[in-house]
């Protein structure tokens, strides 16, 4: 499962858009700290262009429960827009399904830690 996690922020820094479309389910549901929602081909559009490196701090959680996992973590965004870097600080949730030996992130939540 963390392989699968891990794989997913490579693709997100190296903007792949090939392995993001594999690894994110087509009932996505990825919502950002700003209460923007987006499904799968309006997220992977955006991380595409946007490129964010996900940053993640110690403690990441993961818990399976047979062909579903949950992922809570803490993590800081940096993403570079007009030439300048901004770091978001993220309180970070994921659910991930089980497809044969794959792993496909179905939802995603995060909250902006003050």
């Amino acid at each position: 499962m963390k392989a699968a996690f891990e794989k997913f922020n490579a693709a997100v820094r190296s903007g792949d858009q090939a392995t993001l479309d594999k690894l994110l389910h087509p009932d996505l549901i990825y919502a950002h700290s700003n209460a923007k929602v987006e499904n799968k081909a309006e997220c992977i559009q955006a991380l595409v262009s946007t490129k964010p490196n996900f940053v993640m701090a110690p403690g990441l959680t993961v818990r399976v429960y047979g062909k579903t996992a949950i992922l809570h973590g803490r993590a800081t965004a940096r993403v570079s827009q007009n030439g300048q870097t901004n770091e978001i600080p993220l309180d970070l949730l994921q659910v991930w399904l089980r497809e044969g030996k794959d792993w496909r992130m179905v939802a995603r939540h995060t909250t902006r830690v003050p």
